[in-house]
């Protein structure tokens, strides 16, 4: 049976994997999914790191750690850590197979376009994401630069892991959305609304009902979560994490897990971390 790898730095890639275990997925390809934790320190992530440079030399890190699993395929459910994969492939090849998220999002993206050919997109992530300008530039390739905009949602990954149904994230929603409408001299009548990080999906009503209070019936979300992996059955899950949870996070999450996918719950009731399972 093949073994695959999901990534991410936290536990948005938990949305990504939770779909190898529905109902839909189940005359696909099985395979053993080992969810990958590569959020390096308490201290901060990738983002707080002083240079591409030293992102690039961490990620390879993280890959060699990914390597005693003997992977068949490794899912990069991270926007930042497939910028940063994307950016490091001149120099560096893994040992195993490697799929980003961003080519899903691309793809995603370019098939809802066919479908509202004159809609406007907005992409929403996190500050890295959005600075990094990729989207951005991908997504012209499909609709015109002059309908694309792009909004940062600084410090909303973290907060959806410790409750990602707290008032506090639908009031933040509220008003990225208030924000959003300014970013037109008139809003859009259709707008695509493109969730460019994998926790996004923790508060997916949140997004659609205040989202929709500004924009209205137009309103259509393209979350690349579901484009990742598609022909993958899950049969075993498994949680690796070099540091503990967060505050409320193995509480929360797990409980968002309970019904939607009970393998990843169980996995993260008795999780614990493992500093030894890559280098920093």
């Amino acid at each position: 049976m093949k073994k695959v790898i999901v990534c991410d730095s936290g536990l948005g890639g938990l949305n990504v994997a939770a779909r190898f275990f529905n109902e839909k997925a189940q005359d696909a390809e099985p395979c053993d999914i080992v969810y990958f934790n590569a959020y390096p320190s308490q201290e901060g992530g990738f983002n707080k790191l002083p240079s591409k440079l030293s992102q690039e030399m961490l990620l390879r890190n993280v890959f060699e750690g990914m390597a005693k699993f003997k992977p068949d395929h490794c899912l990069i459910a991270c926007n930042t850590l497939s910028i940063i994969y994307d950016r490091m492939r001149a120099w560096y090849t893994p040992p195993f197979p490697v799929s980003g998220i961003i080519e899903a999002a691309v793809n995603g993206l370019a098939a809802a376009v066919q479908e509202m050919p004159d809609a406007s997109v907005l992409i929403v992530g996190t500050n890295s994401t959005i600075e990094s300008g990729v989207y951005s530039y991908r997504f012209s390739k499909h609709v015109s630069s002059r309908r694309i905009r792009s909004l940062a949602c600084p410090g909303l990954a973290t907060r959806l892991e410790s409750d990602p149904a707290a008032p506090e994230i639908k009031a933040s929603i509220a008003d990225y959305a208030k924000e959003a409408s300014l970013l037109w001299k008139t809003p859009p009548k259709k707008l695509l609304l493109a969730l460019c990080c994998t926790h996004f999906e923790y508060a997916l009503p949140f997004w659609q009902e205040e989202f929709g209070k500004v924009f209205g019936d137009g309103l259509r979300i393209v979350n690349p979560n579901a484009l990742l992996g598609k022909d993958i059955c899950g049969k075993s899950f498994s949680y690796h994490s070099k540091i503990a949870f967060f505050p409320g996070a193995q509480e929360s999450i797990g409980a968002y897990f309970k019904d939607r996918a009970p393998a990843i719950s169980a996995a993260l009731k008795k999780a614990k971390p493992d500093n030894e399972l890559f280098k920093l």
